[in-house]
């Protein structure tokens, strides 16, 4: 093998460094991409087309390796493998075998690496393993010793000239025009990889037997202790590294040079050193403290919306959002991108054709498939939901379906298949004429919201689920039967995509070249010759159901990880000097790294300790750097300090996962301050309803019932008596009070001037229950039982009273039970707030003078939040009462 090490002092001086002669002609490969951007806009050697990423250069060696049909082939086989694994000797044989099917794509990650590092069973300490992993190398031996072994062979010989193409399709792969021509790819240099992997490790093995292998990496002599994460991963290679420290950057505060975060990044490694000289009591830094992992991605975004309006000024803005940002963010947590993933997915890469609502489509009804029985088995009503909003069904008027599914989802939510569902539309379209017949059956069915659509509308709804019924068994009613399932499922996809959406009139150019590019990608569904489960399926779809990549559609991460840093660093040397380079998540919890952390399941660092004895320098390499990654986080953060040139920030979080976080020790020593954000409210885009104003004149004939609700709440009024022109019951909690209520009054008429038996009373309410369950289908047991429970004490406490005679209704009782339907509780709240107060009857002279469109358009239509909101049907439409609580 040909390889070299050498070190750096200053990663913005690298080209005075002696051996920079022998290597600024060739190609160079990073370890990010924000490295190569680095490099190439400091270094005017290293022009755009000359450096690419190592991971570019893994693809170009072992392309097929790195392909979606490699993984998918490699994937049914574990499946395979785990059907025939012999758990004889293991206890809760059924419990591990479910474990490993719902591990897989770990599993596949972990098999992957046995055979990158090409390890010997034979001279595994199998004795010394846990439970998992034993199982993990049972599986490895089933692939290894069956026909299986052949889609996980790596390739092991490559001729000069393969790997003289794998280097020059790496540079391609970065840019297209590439300047191939005036590269000198004799040598390759490798810049800044500290975590390697074994795929990683065999390409630089394979390049090394005909090319020169330069790896490089920066090295600070005076910080021995925080940069011997690089010696210890760097020595594994077993080859001498040198290094000259002629050009080292030392901050000091008296030199223009200097800025505040590299004197910090000093102190923080003379902490490290041991160096107690070179710590002074001054320490003038801030710390922000973020009590959330949401309230640093609020800070987040504000920085990015403000970029956003920045770049909108701009008459053609070629550069993305994150150029325009006052502050550059580096976390070694990213679970703060999962949350900005929500609100700015275009920032995160082009969308993943499974992200547009027909890709939702194909998953919605995979996880509805029910295999075992050849049908649909709802789990979650979304499922169908994202079908009906997929505009695969089509409608006159889009959303017409998903809007009469939302009314009546809560007729049908106990439905466990479409067939369900339909039967269920069924029934109530019965219960709607029916209420069409009957003044008391109409006044009941206009608050329920599933009552609110028309015959016409149920009819549709059932013609859609039908025809999703028979779309899905399409795809799957004979997958499990069919030979190569894998291949002909994706050629239906592929005839679907083709037939059903890309000749559709309507569909956007944009979406129409990604599943054109959808459509390429399935083209290599022919070379699948695989049987796998339905599970499986599943799990890879991901895989295949994805757009060839676009160029210029890569990811633009808003806070990167730690292993960004380097490349951007150098960056800060020309830019605006008002810039603000932010490292947060600075806690102990977030900086280290658990024993597992950086392997995939049931790998661990233990594993590859008693594995087998390491003797070769990849298994070693490998390791080591794993072992490393905790110490890596450390120097990043000293590195990103101390070679900054513009301001910085440092932050943590306080609280993740229910556990509280202290701030990095390091900075804790040191004494930092604590400070707070400072969260500004947008009051821009909170505007009130309070100045609405309506044409009234019209329709409006106010009663009691609307002066009730007036006095409860004025935006309730607007919402139930104005708009809707009744009370309308949405959610389930409401729904089932009013079933609560419509059962104890039908009884107390019933009852009237009966002696009261409790065999009587559960008789009656038993019957009427009977009755009124026809309008109320999605009532299970446990309901029942609670609102059986309810009303008998209702009669018991309120109406009965200490009598043995149920009395007979007056008209005052009647007007009480027709408020509590229309109100469901009405002993709320005392005084002004109260019974007395609010259902105070009002004469017809006082509605007219309240109730008028003058009146009611000079007066705003104000939110009282107070108990009143918890039984209010316009509740969620609202949300006043969830600040209301917060607060």
């Amino acid at each position: 093998m040909s390889f070299s090490i050498y070190t750096y002092s200053n990663p913005y001086e690298i080209n005075n460094e002696p051996y920079w002669e022998s290597i600024n002609k060739c190609a160079h490969f990073c370890v990010s991409q924000t490295m190569v951007n680095g490099m190439v806009s400091t270094y005017e050697e290293l022009t755009v087309g000359k450096v690419s990423t190592v991971e570019n250069l893994v693809k170009g060696l072992f392309a097929y390796w790195e392909s979606s049909e490699c993984k998918i082939k490699q994937y049914t086989d574990i499946d395979e493998a785990i059907k025939r694994l012999d758990l004889t000797d293991y206890h809760n044989q059924e419990k591990i075998r479910q474990a490993l099917k719902f591990n897989r794509k770990q599993l596949s990650n972990s098999i992957r690496i046995l055979f990158e590092l090409g390890m010997s069973i034979d001279d595994m300490k199998i004795e010394l393993m846990s439970q998992e992993q034993k199982c993990l190398v049972d599986l490895y031996r089933i692939i290894m010793e069956s026909e299986m072994k052949e889609d996980f062979k790596l390739k092991d010989s490559f001729t000069e000239k393969e790997i003289e193409d794998a280097i020059r399709q790496g540079m391609i792969l970065e840019r297209e025009n590439a300047e191939l021509e005036v590269i000198d790819t004799n040598t390759v240099v490798i810049h800044g990889v500290h975590q390697f992997t074994p795929i990683i490790l065999q390409t630089l093995e394979h390049v090394a037997k005909y090319k020169r292998v330069v790896l490089l990496f920066n090295y600070q002599q005076q910080y021995k202790n925080v940069y011997q994460t690089w010696i210890d991963v760097y020595s594994s290679f077993d080859i001498p590294i040198k290094s000259q420290f002629s050009n080292e950057f030392k901050p000091n505060p008296l030199l223009a040079n200097s800025y505040k975060g590299n004197l910090l990044a000093d102190k923080m490694a003379n902490l490290i050193e041991g160096n107690k000289e070179g710590i002074d009591n001054k320490v003038d830094f801030d710390i922000i403290e973020f009590d959330n992992i949401t309230e640093f991605a609020s800070y987040v975004a504000d920085v990015f919306e403000k970029a956003s309006k920045e770049q909108e000024q701009e008459i053609k803005p070629s550069r993305s959002t994150l150029y325009y940002m006052k502050e550059q963010f580096y976390s070694p947590n990213n679970s703060v991108n999962n949350i900005l993933r929500v609100y700015y997915p275009e920032q995160f890469g082009e969308r993943h054709f499974l992200t547009f609502p027909i890709g939702h489509f194909f998953l919605s009804i995979t996880n509805m498939w029910n295999p075992d029985e050849g049908g649909i088995k709802i789990e979650n009503m979304n499922d169908v939901l994202e079908c009906l909003c997929a505009g695969i069904i089509k409608e006159n008027i889009p959303g017409t379906l998903s809007s009469i599914f939302n009314k009546t989802k809560e007729f049908f939510s106990r439905a466990e298949s479409l067939d369900d569902i339909i039967d269920l539309y069924g029934k109530l379209k019965k219960r709607i004429k029916k209420s069409k017949t009957s003044q008391e059956e109409e006044r009941i069915g206009r608050r329920l919201i599933y009552f609110d659509v028309s015959v016409e509308e149920i009819d549709m709804m059932i013609e859609a689920l039908t025809q999703l019924n028979q779309i899905t068994k399409l795809f799957y009613e004979d997958f499990e039967d069919t030979e190569n399932n894998f291949r002909e499922f994706y050629k239906r996809i592929k005839d679907f995509l083709e037939t059903h959406v890309l000749e559709a009139s309507d569909l956007d150019d944009e979406f129409r070249d990604v599943v054109s590019r959808v459509l390429v990608r399935l083209e290599e569904v022919d070379n699948i010759n695989a049987n796998g489960s339905f599970d499986v399926l599943k799990e890879t779809m991901s895989y295949y159901l994805k757009q060839e990549s676009k160029k210029g559609k890569s990811a633009n991460w808003i806070v990167r990880d730690f292993e960004q840093i380097d490349g951007d660093i150098l960056k800060s040397a020309w830019q605006n000097k008002e810039i603000v380079y932010h490292f947060a998540c600075l806690s102990d919890n977030d900086m280290n790294v658990t024993r597992s952390d950086r392997f995939p399941w049931p790998l661990d660092v233990d594993f590859f300790e008693v594995a087998q004895d390491p003797i070769d320098w990849k298994y070693q390499v490998y390791v080591k750097s794993r072992r490393e990654y905790k110490n890596f986080k450390r120097y990043a953060i000293i590195y990103g300090l101390q070679f900054n040139r513009v301001k910085f920030k440092i932050s943590y979080v306080k609280n993740l996962e229910d556990k509280e976080n202290e701030m990095f020790y390091l900075l804790k020593i040191l004494g930092i301050k604590k400070i707070y954000p400072q969260l500004a409210v947008d009051s821009e885009h909170l505007q009130e309803v309070n100045n609405i104003k309506l044409d009234l004149e019209k329709g409006n004939n106010y009663g009691q019932y609307d002066m009730y609700r007036y006095r409860i709440c004025k935006y309730r009024f607007l919402m139930e008596s104005t708009l809707e022109k009744r009370t309308i019951f949405r959610d389930r909690f409401l729904l089932l009070k009013y079933m609560e209520i419509l059962l104890e009054n039908h009884a107390r008429v019933i009852l009237q001037g009966q002696i009261a038996t409790e065999d009587l009373i559960l008789e009656t309410l038993r019957d009427e229950y009977g009755k009124l369950k026809r309008k109320f289908e999605f009532v299970i047991d446990l309901d029942k039982m609670d609102i059986l429970t309810n009303a008998k004490n209702y009669l018991y406490n309120s109406v009965l009273k200490k009598y043995t005679v149920f009395p007979s209704i007056t008209s005052n009782d009647e007007l009480y039970m027709k408020k509590r339907e229309e109100f469901i509780y009405l002993q709320l709240g005392k005084g002004d707030n109260g019974f007395s107060a609010k259902f105070k009857d009002a004469s017809d002279m006082e509605i007219e003078q309240l109730l008028n469109q003058e009146e009611l358009n000079s007066n705003p239509y104000t939110k009282s939040c107070d108990e009143w909101c918890q039984y209010c049907a316009v509740r969620e439409v609202c949300l006043e009462p969830y600040r209301y609580i917060n607060n």
